[in-house]
């Protein structure tokens, strides 16, 4: 490895700070730019907590990818010296019998080829293993044990500290102005204040902020919103959310949106949250804010499946926002048009359970490497045919 490789890497989320440890691992001279603060209140990595499961449906490359991953978050439970991945399983349960087409078949049939160990439920024994759910409120449905969430706040946090000890340089209070371009090739940014920037390789890394950073995104990438509550099951209920009892799930996900997670373990706080088409807006937009009508959905949800949340008080809203794109995966490539730009960004909202294996495709993309799912992650010339993965609801209501 050579020792005089610089990298630039804008935005602080995920993203940004898992290609600058990737960066720095393989030699480069890294410094990390960030309008801060880190966690950003505004950013989609800014939660309690993030789902990680390998449930993908017919998509056998996420699925494989996130073999992978499972075993890094167990290792970085170690690493990072603090639990912050939490092995709950996952559940993906129907209001209808499985059919073969059904994404929660299609996830139970892979994951058994795979020797996983899941276990299908009919409707008694999801309502004996999960007393949470309304009893007959679902049919069929099946417990994936490997799996869970991972408080995605907290890695932030942690991350942004190992970035430090790793000798990255992090400039945080500082907003991009625009980028440095010398000989057609992009050698750095300018910062709002006028300082300057200079690497070898920048790397954007600004999520839903992207397009608004480098204009020839909009046609790649665009911001949405997507309603999460945060409910406080009364104290005489809060055992039934527990772990042990009440796994992640997706509630008949691919026709409704709903999905959820266990009761916090620091928060005591039942997360639910809406995987669907959402609500195009600026990242900053004043209007950023769940509305009456997601309240409203959100309570006949609740009402209807988990009785025991019926009047429980919601303690925080917010609107997550994903950085979409059109068919639902990562963009990682290196700028079509400008030498020395690589971009990462394109959530779409199922980004966060790959953290541990981000930092690697970028890098790769900054060398010039391949990677198993590098041609699904490259600049799109043509308009996608397929929209979104496979666990998300594109239906109106939520």
């Amino acid at each position: 490895m050579s020792a005089d490789r610089t990298a630039l890497v804008l935005g602080a989320g995920v993203f940004g700070l898992e290609a600058s440890l990737a960066l720095a691992a393989r030699g480069f001279a890294v410094t990390l730019v960030d309008e801060g603060p880190v966690p950003h209140p505004l950013a989609a990595s800014t939660d309690v907590s993030k789902a990680v499961r390998m449930d993908y449906g017919d998509d056998d490359a996420y699925a494989d990818a996130m073999l992978v991953c499972l075993e890094r978050w167990r290792e970085r439970n170690a690493s990072l010296g603090e639990k912050l991945f939490h092995e709950t399983g996952v559940t993906y349960l129907s209001r209808d019998a499985m059919t073969e087409e059904s994404f929660e078949h299609q996830c139970y049939t892979r994951l058994r080829a795979r020797n996983i160990p899941v276990e299908r439920l009919d409707s008694a024994a999801i309502h004996q293993r999960f007393p949470a759910w309304r009893e007959g409120f679902h049919r069929d449905g099946y417990f994936n044990p490997v799996g869970g969430f991972v408080e995605s706040g907290r890695l932030v946090e942690a991350l942004v500290a190992k970035a430090v000890s790793t000798r990255i340089q992090v400039t945080l209070g500082a907003r991009v102005a625009g980028f440095i371009e010398r000989g057609g090739a992009v050698r750095g940014a300018t910062l709002a204040d006028g300082s300057t920037r200079e690497a070898d390789i920048t790397v954007l890394a600004t999520g839903a902020w992207s397009s608004f950073v480098l204009p020839e995104l909009a046609t790649q990438v665009r911001p949405t919103g997507h309603p999460v509550f945060l409910l406080r099951p009364r104290a005489e209920d809060a055992h039934v959310f527990e772990g042990a009892r009440f796994a992640t799930f997706g509630s008949d996900i691919a026709r409704t949106g709903w999905y959820g997670f266990p009761l916090h373990p620091r928060e005591g706080l039942v997360k639910i949250a809406h995987h669907g088409g959402g609500r195009e807006l600026h990242p900053e937009a004043i209007d950023r804010v769940v509305t009456d009508g997601q309240i409203t959905a959100l309570r006949a949800f609740v009402r209807d499946a988990l009785p025991a949340l019926a009047d429980a008080p919601i303690e925080r809203t917010r609107l997550c926002l994903y950085a979409d794109t059109e068919d639902g995966h990562f963009l990682i490539d290196n700028a079509p048009s400008r030498e020395g730009l690589v971009v990462a960004t394109g959530d779409s909202g199922h980004a966060l359970k790959f953290a541990p294996l981000i930092g690697e495709w970028i890098a790769d993309v900054c060398e010039r490497r391949a990677h198993a799912l590098d041609g699904r992650f490259r600049w799109r010339h043509t308009r996608a045919t397929r929209r979104g993965e496979a666990a998300r609801h594109w239906g109106e209501h939520g």
